[in-house]
């Protein structure tokens, strides 16, 4: 299984033992979306500032998706939360109509709504290559992505269970960094999706944890090893299964 993992996922794998997530199932994927739709505020707070530093407290964000005023908060910050509401309201469609998949297609709508005028292209894989600052390991390049992604979106919707898909597609993501930016940020809505469409709750990784998170993080990126993260996140998500139903 190692070696598929590694075949598939673009070097990444992680230890056989199945994921132990302590995430509640909601029962239906419209339960899971009202949940989700109810808790939209403190989700976007928690990846906000866990993904892009955004120092907006709860009540700002919330005054935010409301349209009021939250002094403070600059313009492009304000524009990025609005983004990543007006992703999660994009995504919450795409299960309503039973579209959404785990797919390029669905990774690039999603990427479009919250990589809007903040990355350097949106709505489409990069068309170039990057580097990811900290690390010495270097994303694939920009030619390979499309093939990586049908690849890897494959294997993990056909032999992966959901929940540990859903954390696998957050990782994938964000170590291939098909995006110019706004990786993190699609990459949490896609693991949403996963989550969501098999009838969990949706989750989210306490901004409290951002040091181990970005600390663990930095060591997937340069290994491929996922066990840490995947320890990481079966203990952070558990704790932040929080939302009311």
């Amino acid at each position: 299984m190692k070696a598929a993992m590694k075949k598939f996922l673009n070097g990444m794998f992680w230890s056989d033992c199945r994921l132990s997530l302590s995430v509640p199932h909601a029962g239906t994927t419209d339960t899971a979306i009202a949940i989700f739709e109810k808790n939209l505020a403190s989700i976007t707070w928690h990846h906000m500032s866990l993904f892009e530093h955004i120092p907006a407290t709860l009540s700002e964000t919330e005054a935010i998706l409301q349209g009021r005023e939250a002094e403070g908060i600059c313009d492009e910050h304000r524009a990025q939360i609005l983004n990543y509401a007006d992703g999660a309201q994009q995504l919450m469609a795409l299960l309503r109509k039973d579209c959404f998949a785990l797919n390029q297609e669905n990774a690039s709508l999603l990427h479009g709504y919250v990589g809007k005028e903040d990355a350097l292209t949106w709505g489409t894989f990069r068309n170039s290559n990057v580097t990811i600052h900290g690390v010495a390991y270097v994303p694939p390049r920009f030619t390979e992505l499309g093939e990586i992604a049908r690849n890897g979106f494959s294997f993990l919707a056909e032999h992966i269970e959901p929940a540990t898909a859903a954390v696998a597609a957050f990782l994938f993501m964000a170590r291939s960094q098909f995006f110019h930016d706004a990786n993190k940020r699609t990459a949490s809505l896609m693991m949403n999706g996963v989550l969501m469409q098999s009838g969990y709750s949706p989750v989210a990784v306490p901004h409290s944890d951002a040091e181990e998170f970005h600390t663990r993080l930095a060591a997937f990126y340069e290994t491929g090893d996922a066990s840490a993260m995947m320890a990481f996140f079966s203990r952070a998500v558990g704790n932040a299964s929080f939302f009311s139903a």
